[in-house]
């Protein structure tokens, strides 16, 4: 039971988005590179960031930019452009319904992850992607100081 890291590979793009200026890099082979993945499997995610409304991009053009401003993306913004189930939590249903537990722990189990979903929620919406581009832009300036000018806008004031 892999769990799924789309949500993840969204925030990365929208990151690498964010700080690539150069049409060159912003292919989705170089972008792919980043991630770890395929270049397909960028396009996919970042038609799904199009149609959130999140990117701007056009077909055959390797110039992708965010479509509102990095304080006004939040990671709830990016969770929902997911495609996928976006229950955080699942609930086994294949269990033993003649069991005394079987029978009644999806029950206690769907209320008490609702409960999770709402709260997790609840904190994707305060975090923007403004806050992780700061947080980015400290660990980059640590780490690689060659790159600091580069990262210095999203650091906070």
């Amino acid at each position: 039971m892999k769990q799924s890291v789309q949500f993840s590979d969204a925030i990365h793009i929208m990151v690498y988005v964010a700080c690539t200026n150069n049409p060159d890099f912003l292919k989705s082979e170089m972008i792919a590179s980043s991630i770890r993945t395929n270049a397909s499997n960028v396009r996919k995610i970042m038609g799904n960031l199009r149609r959130a409304g999140l990117i701007i991009s056009q077909r055959g053009k390797a110039q992708p930019r965010l479509a509102k401003d990095i304080s006004d993306i939040t990671l709830l913004d990016i969770f929902a452009s997911l495609p996928v189930e976006k229950t955080l939590l699942q609930v086994d249903k294949n269990t033993n319904a003649n069991c005394i537990i079987g029978g009644s722990i999806q029950e206690v189990l769907t209320a008490r992850y609702q409960e999770i979903q709402e709260a997790a929620e609840k904190v994707m919406a305060s975090i923007t992607l403004s806050d992780i581009m700061a947080d980015f832009s400290q660990i980059v300036v640590q780490r690689h100081p060659d790159f600091t000018e580069e990262v210095r806008r999203f650091l906070p004031d």
